[in-house]
């Protein structure tokens, strides 16, 4: 009798969750949709899936401020080639990194090496979490689970955040304009595989929107690790296209 008197309990229960769970989903659901919208609809999102943009900026991560500008080729879902121009110590850098769905490379100066397991590991994940940022529609899928993080702030602007989790993949969380709907923040953990595997929170930031080809595209980009400045970048160009040539995510 007991055992009969908890299961149906827990069935009551069940019965009183579901509409809760299922009312907040579709607020998640609502909330995606109207950022889907505000970054330029379904329609445009799905269209262009590539773009090269360069920029301009100071890479923090070595201590002082270099300057740098920047390259970089993305052709979604799982290629990208970022070309780094800088000075260290009175030399001209160029530092090449290619990434093709399960290939590849980086080159620093005339020396090209291929990327381990676990740099690959992590070219993948933030592939994914570029996926994510870029075209949005692709957190309709069902592969894709919503959580909500609440509302707060993201500079000045009242926010409201959404956890994106997919098996095999860490977590993002993303930070909407309460009032404008346009991504603002993106965090997600990091590994950096040049320094041991050391882990770290990335985050990132995003301002200055900008119309190009119907789609909303930040030209101010902020990165922060554990909290410290890491890149500041600006969006000197942005080409949004259909498709790349695959020769562009060649071994360099």
């Amino acid at each position: 009798m007991w055992k009969i008197l908890c299961a149906l309990g827990a069935v009551g229960l069940a019965a009183l969750l579901v509409p809760v769970r299922a009312d907040e989903d579709a607020k998640l659901r609502e909330l995606v949709e109207r950022a889907i919208k505000a970054s330029g609809g379904a329609d445009n999102l799905s269209k262009y899936q590539a773009s090269v943009t360069k920029q301009k900026g100071k890479f923090h991560g070595l201590g002082d401020a270099l300057e740098f500008t920047t390259e970089t080729s993305v052709q979604l879902p799982d290629r990208l080639r970022a070309e780094v121009h800088f000075k260290a110590n009175g030399q001209e850098i160029t530092f090449v990194q290619v990434f093709a769905a399960d290939k590849g490379w980086i080159k620093i100066g005339n020396m090209t090496e291929e990327m381990n397991k676990e740099m690959l590991a992590e070219a993948k994940e933030q592939m994914h979490a570029t996926v994510i940022v870029t075209q949005l529609v692709c957190l309709k899928d069902k592969d894709y689970k919503l959580s909500p993080l609440g509302e707060g702030k993201v500079g000045s602007r009242p926010a409201i955040g959404v956890r994106v989790e997919r098996k095999g993949y860490r977590d993002v969380n993303l930070f909407f304009d309460k009032d404008k709907s346009l991504l603002l923040k993106m965090e997600t953990r990091g590994k950096d595989v040049m320094q041991g595997g050391q882990e770290y929170t990335s985050t990132t930031l995003y301002d200055d929107y900008k119309k190009v080809e119907g789609i909303m595209v930040p030209h101010k980009v902020t990165v922060e690790r554990d909290g410290k400045p890491y890149v500041e970048a600006e969006v000197i160009k942005v080409e949004i296209v259909e498709k790349l040539d695959n020769h562009l995510f060649a071994k360099p």
